[in-house]
């Protein structure tokens, strides 16, 4: 199976890390990634991903068109297949802010637990 997304990459930017661990802009064009991006980006699994997407749709205060960057054409085997939704950097965003929330308090609450548990053994 041969999947083909490099056609549209040309057409907007996208970020990847970058060998020395840090954030890089490849393409040209406006930022836009794909689920299997993010998902990449992040380290997050799909369900999780697509758990914050939602939540971010449904209760943020996005403009629509802060909500969609159009769709990118799936092929497999040279055959269109299908669409991929994009998303643009306002959504990139603000799954960045819930991200870095969400690994700031698993650090808190590993402190506090290791604090009480310290306590507690004292």
């Amino acid at each position: 199976m041969n999947i083909n997304h490099h056609q549209t990459k040309r057409d907007r930017s996208y970020f990847e890390w970058s060998d020395n661990m840090q954030i890089i802009c490849k393409g040209n064009g406006d930022i836009a990634m794909t689920e299997s991006e993010l998902v990449d980006f992040f380290g997050v699994t799909w369900k999780k991903l697509n758990y914050r997407l939602q939540l971010l749709i449904k209760t943020s205060h996005l403009h629509p068109e802060e909500r969609d960057a159009g769709e990118l054409e799936v092929f497999v085997n040279e055959q269109l297949k299908g669409y991929a939704p994009l998303y643009p950097l306002s959504i990139i965003i603000a799954l960045s802010f819930h991200s870095w929330t969400a690994w700031k308090l698993i650090c808190s609450e590993s402190t506090f637990a290791g604090k009480y548990t310290a306590r507690q053994t004292s």
